[in-house]
Order: structure tokens, then sequence, then C-alpha cells
């Protein structure tokens, strides 16, 4: 069972990457299934019999990176947890103030409604979920990698697959860029760009996986060689013919593998210089500054320097003659590419300031940015920060950050520690390569999001595997077993409680790896440009969505969305009653939308003007109006700047509601006021004409006066409207 969990990883470690790296359902699906299935597995095998006490027991790998592990899984598992209101107002009072506008509008005015309500931290808890669910394929992936690369010959195996891989994503790209197709497998690149890319969509996704195999290569290249006086004391042991010929082939054989490392690196390099990828340049050569500097730091490391310096001269060859040109015109742009994702950085450090305890909830950075999104980056969606620090700091507060960097440290003096430990050549030099990992990718995450490409944390995750099972690696005669600690519970009253909660863990989250597949199957909620997808199925389909997953708030959204345009087309052909109870259910699923996802603008917007609809209903001014007055309140509170239709929209509808209001009522005054500041950010944001006329047009419908338009569109003249219209 073992080697089958070691073939089951390599094999995800090698579809991943070439799966435009695993950020599409189905292709993320096959990787967390894969490593389920591969720690099950290993769980099963993990079970043994103690020789001495004739106990059944149960043993999994101890290493330094359990506690960040289980630091974090804990995190995420409490930011799914419902709170009491006196508890989450002082750990998050604006998630308290989201989770009461996530309440439905129509049961605002019944006290009891929002009596006795808890709220989780996170007010979304799909992609908190979604977060918890990755994070715990990346965590027994490497704890299941620890395990199984039990002995040197595994070990290069590992990172033989890496470096092949690599290769070929470089020469693919190179490919597919130098010969005018421009493809990724079937799918075309939307741009027409000399970056290379690999079987990534974007370059500087490719960069990182080139610069964190670049390291690899050049940390293993430093490992393969011997120390010169432990050669001449083989040569002078083994004089007789046989040993001799037996100690020549292994020599050639080292001295293969050394020419395929140094030219897997030298090809990664150019991968990472044609990636046009400035962050990964400047990373890769960060990590690669910090690898010589512990290579000199030891008396006995200190030639291995050699390695590295001649794959950056390689590399640096290659790279000019090919097409540095490129490489050096991207560094043109550097100042305006810094000024874009400083703003983004900037915004989200906004939104961290009203979460600042434990954040957001990990994934619900995209829901939450747009109420802070700059006007510079108006009708932009904006998914990740570029800054993944920022991001991670708005998603997970300063208790989360605190968590992560309390655990890299703890992770980083162990190993350290043992590093410094060690003898043995290929340990130490292999010792080295998480640490320039984690470097690099320290210091690319400043302005990029390469550790949410899930290709690329798993081949984060490898290396750091890698590097842990060669530090614990004991050789004898040029092989070598892993001397790894484990914790062993015997399967009593604190083993089986164990074992029964990491199968849990296993089960559950195969679970629901499985069912959001199956939704996803019926209705696409997640960004996918390589498959054409039909984004508006018939609610029949959307319904075997929400059967499969109920907890995603787009899919209950795109049902009401296709619920109104059934709606429409059969308005005036039905009879009130079931016209209303059509109504009555566009409402509820709206509502549950609101419920699950309180972030979106949108849902609250649209939720309130079907309220307006109701205008039959007996209880319509006590119940229904005042309800769509809170939900377009709502909407204000989320809609930002990012986009113009929403305060267009907002100002249409208190035009319209203070037609309903007497004129002599000060809440007249008020819906006028809210009208005309809404028809304001709406032509700051987008100050067309065809945005004007739209205003103007919805206005005298419902008050046919310039002199009232003029100053709801803030124009002094109407000559100025007059000429508009002509035109």
């Amino acid at each position: 069972m073992e080697k089958a969990a070691f073939i089951i990883y390599l094999i995800i470690l090698a579809l991943s990457p070439l799966l435009f790296g695993a950020v599409h359902t189905y292709a993320y699906t096959i990787m967390s299934l894969g490593v389920l299935c591969g720690s099950l597995l290993l769980v099963i095998t993990n079970i043994r019999k103690n020789p001495k006490s004739g106990v059944y027991q149960f043993e999994w790998p101890a290493t330094s990176l359990n506690v960040v592990f289980y630091m974090l899984l804990v995190f995420l598992i409490i930011q799914l947890i419902p709170l009491p209101e006196s508890l989450i107002k002082i750990l998050s009072p604006e998630a308290w103030v989201a989770g009461q506008k996530s309440l439905p509008a129509s049961d605002i005015m019944t006290a009891e409604a929002q009596s006795g309500i808890w709220f989780a931290l996170s007010s979304y808890a799909y992609p908190v979920r979604m977060s918890l669910i990755r994070w715990t394929v990346y965590g027994l992936f490497f704890l299941g990698l620890c395990r199984v690369l039990n002995s040197q010959k595994r070990i290069e195996t590992a990172i033989f697959l890496i470096l092949i891989i690599g290769c070929f994503e470089t020469f693919y790209g190179l490919a597919e860029t130098y010969s005018g197709s421009l493809h990724i497998w079937w799918f075309k690149k939307p741009l027409r760009s000399r970056a290379v890319t690999g079987t990534y969509i974007n370059s500087n996704h490719f960069a990182g996986f080139m610069e964190m195999g670049f390291l690899l290569a050049a940390s293993y290249a430093a490992g393969l060689s011997e120390r010169k006086k432990r050669r001449k004391n083989i040569s002078s042991q083994n004089r007789k013919l046989r040993a001799w010929l037996a100690l020549f082939l292994s020599k050639e054989q080292t001295f293969s593998k050394r020419t395929f490392v140094l030219f897997a690196g030298v090809t990664m390099g150019i991968g990472l210089v044609l990636s046009g990828s400035r962050g990964g340049l400047i990373s890769a050569a960060a990590a690669m500054l910090f690898m010589s500097l512990l290579f000199i730091y030891r008396k006995s490391l200190r030639r291995k320097g050699i390695f590295i310096f001649f794959l950056f001269l390689i590399t640096s060859i290659y790279a000019l003659h090919i097409g540095a040109e490129y490489m050096v015109g991207k560094f043109e742009t550097i100042d305006k590419s810094y000024e874009v994702r400083s703003r983004f950085t900037k915004k989200t450090l906004e939104l961290f300031k009203d979460y600042k305890l434990v954040g957001i909830g990990l994934g619900n950075f995209r829901y939450a940015y747009p109420r802070y999104q700059a006007p510079e980056d108006k009708k932009s969606f904006i998914r990740h920060a570029h800054n993944d620090w920022a991001q991670f700091l708005a998603e997970a507060g300063v208790i989360g950050l605190c968590l992560l960097l309390a655990g890299i440290i703890y992770y980083l003096y162990r190993t350290m520690t043992m590093w410094k430990r060690r003898k043995d050549f290929f340990a130490t030099c292999l010792g080295v390569a998480p640490i320039a990992a984690i470097t690099a990718m320290a210091i690319h995450a400043y302005t990029d999001f390469n550790l949410h490409i899930p290709a690329n944390f798993l081949i984060f995750t490898a290396i750091l595997a890698i590097g842990n099972s060669a530090l614990h690696l004991h050789r004898r005669h040029g092989k070598g077993n892993i001397m790894n600690r484990n914790h062993s519970s015997p399967l009593r009253l604190k083993g089986i409680p164990v074992l029964v909660l990491i199968l849990g863990i296993i089960i559950w989250n195969g679970f629901w790896t499985i069912r959001h597949f199956m939704a996803e199957a019926y209705c696409n909620s997640v960004h996918n440009s390589t498959l054409s997808r039909d984004q508006k199925p018939p609610p029949k389909e959307i319904k075997k969505a929400i059967a499969w997953d109920r907890w995603n708030g787009i899919y209950w959204y795109k049902l009401a969305q296709e619920l109104m345009r059934i709606r429409n087309e059969d308005f005036g052909t039905q009879f009130n009653e079931e016209r209303d109870q059509k109504q009555m259910e566009i409402i509820r699923v709206l509502e549950q939308a609101v419920r699950l996802n309180p972030f979106q603008a949108g849902y609250h917007l649209r939720l309130g003007w079907e309220y307006t609809y109701l205008w039959q209903q007996p209880d319509y001014h006590q119940k229904w109006l005042p309800a769509a007055n809170i939900a377009m309140d709502r909407a204000a509170y989320y809609a930002g700047v990012k986009t113009p239709y929403f305060h267009k929209e907002l100002g249409n509808y208190w035009v319209m509601r203070s037609k309903t209001i007497r004129s002599t009522s000060p809440e007249r005054a008020s819906a006028w006021m809210k009208a005309c500041w809404h028809y304001k950010k709406a032509q700051e944001i987008d100050g067309s004409k065809e945005m004007l006329k739209k205003i103007v047009r919805f206005i005298w419908n419902f008050y046919p006066d310039w002199k009232i338009v003029l100053e709801a569109i803030h124009v002094d003249y109407m000559d100025q409207v007059a000429r508009m219209f002509s035109t």
C-alpha cells in the first residue's frame, strides 16, 4: 500500500501543473481525491503491531511543519463555527454587522426573527470551507510524502519527476510561443504575448514553478558530488578489479545525473527569464543568494557555490541569446505595474482594518473587496490582491498571520538546527532547498498570488517534504534509509480517537470534494476559461447543483436570475395568484443568496427591486416597501465605487420611492437626497453621455420638470442637457 500511495502522489504531482496549474474544478478535484486516496492507504498501512508489547498502534510523521498545519486547520474551523452575539462583537464587530445584513429584509420588523441568532466569524462560509479542504489536502500531501520518501532512491525519483516536468513545461512553452501557435493544449491564449507560460495560463504562475524547480536543481546538483577525501579512501580500500569497476560505474552514474540536473536547471532558468516575470526573477535571485550564503557558512560546502554560479552563468548566456530583450522591456514598465499593485495592496489593507483580529475569512477576499475597490479599477473584477501577505492578513487577521509566522519561524529554526548537525553532503545540500523555496515564495508573494495556484502549492509542499526527508537520511555506501521521528499512539483510549479523527478528516474532505465537483458539473460558479461552459443553465440544472451543494450563494442567485427570466417571458399570460406565487419563489431564492453571501451588493439590489413587485399585496406599504428600503441601504453599504450601474439603479429606486411618499413628509426629502447622491456617484465613476441619458430619462418619467432633473444630475444649464439629447 505504501508503494501504491507513493505512485499516486507522483501521478498527482505530475498532472497538476499539466492541467493548467490545477486551477479549474476538474483538475483540483483530481488532485484532492488523489491525495486523499493516497493518505487513506497510508493510514491503513501505518496501523502496525508493536513487536514488544503486541499492541496495535497508529503512527504518523512528526515533522516541524505539523505545528503550523494543526494551528491553521483549527483556525479555519473556528472561522466557520457560529458564535454568540457577545463574543462575535468582540472578535469581529464587522462580521456581526455583515451577519445582521444577511438576515431576510422582509422579516426585519419582527424582533423574534433576529433574536438569538449566532453568526460565524466568516460571513460567507462556502469559500472558507473550500480553503479548509485545500489546506487539509496540502497538509496530508506533505505528511504522506514525508512518509513514503523513506529512501534516497525515492527522494531522487521525486526530484527527477519535478525536474522532468519543469523541462517539459519550458520546452512546451517555447514551442507554443515561438511557433506562433499560442495554445495551451486545446485552449487558445487570450493575449498574443511573447511570454512563455508552459501549460499555465498566467506567465507569473509558470515563473513560480520555474523558480522552485531551478532552486531544487541547484541544491540537488550540489549534493551529487562526494568529498575528495572519501573518494581517495574508497579507492585505497578497493584495489581489486571488480571493486574498481563498480566504483567507476557509480562515478559514471553520478556524472550522468549531474549532467541532467545541470541541463534541467539551465532549461528552467531560461523558462524563468522568458516568462517575463519580474517578481519571479527577483525572487529566484534572492533565494539563490541566500542559498549561497548558507553554503559559504559551512566550510565543507563552500565549493558547492561553483555549481550555483555555473547554473547562473549558463542560464544568463542562453537567456541573452534567446530573448532577454523581452525581459528588459518588461522591466521598463515596472513603475506602472507597481503603481497598480500598490493600489490593490492599499485597498486590501483598508479591508483588513475592518476585520483586524480574525479576518474576513479565507477565500472571501474576492467577495468583500469590491466595497473597497479604487475608482481607477472600475468595472474590473479583482479576484486576488496580487500581494499574498496583504490578502492573507485581510482574510485571516492578526491572529491568523501570527499563527502562520510562528509556524514558519518554528519550522526554520528546527530545520536549521538539524541542518547544522548533519555532515552528509546529500542531506545538507538538499536540506537547503526548502529554505530557498520558502525565501523565493515569500518574496514573490509580495507581488503575486502563486500559492493560490494549487499546482504550485503542491510543488512547494513536495520540495519541503524532499528537504525534510533528505535531512533525516542516513546513508551507507551511497545508499540510505530515512530515520524519521514518528508519533505513535496505541489503539486504546488515546490512539483510537486520533485514528478516528484522521479518518474522519479524510472522509469529510473527500465527501465535500465530490459534492462540490458534482454541483459544478450542473452549474458553473468557478471561473474556467478553458472550457466552454453554459453560464446560464436552466433552473432544473441549477436546482440539481443546489441539491449537491446548497452553501454556494452563486447557485441561488443564478437560479433567481433564471426564474426572473421565465417570469418576464410569461408576464401578462398568468393569473395574479400564479404570478404572485412565482414572485414569492424568486424572493425566497434571493433571500437565501443574501443569507449565504451578504457581501454582494448586486444580490441586495435585485432583492430590493423584487420586493417592490408585490404591490398587489395588502401589506405592501407596511412590509414589502420597508423591506425594499432595507435591501437598498444594504446594497449601498457594499456597492463601493466598482460598478456605476449599482449607483444608477439605487438612484432610480429612490426616485421611484420618493413618489410613493407624501410631499410633506421628511422621508420624501430623504429619499430624494439619496437618489441625488447615488446619481452623482454613478456620474463620477462613469461620466459618459450614455449614463447621463439613462439617468435623465428615468427621472423624467416621474418628474417631468427640467429644474428637478438638473438638480438630480448636478448640471447647471438646461441647454447642456438639450444639446446632449439633440446629438
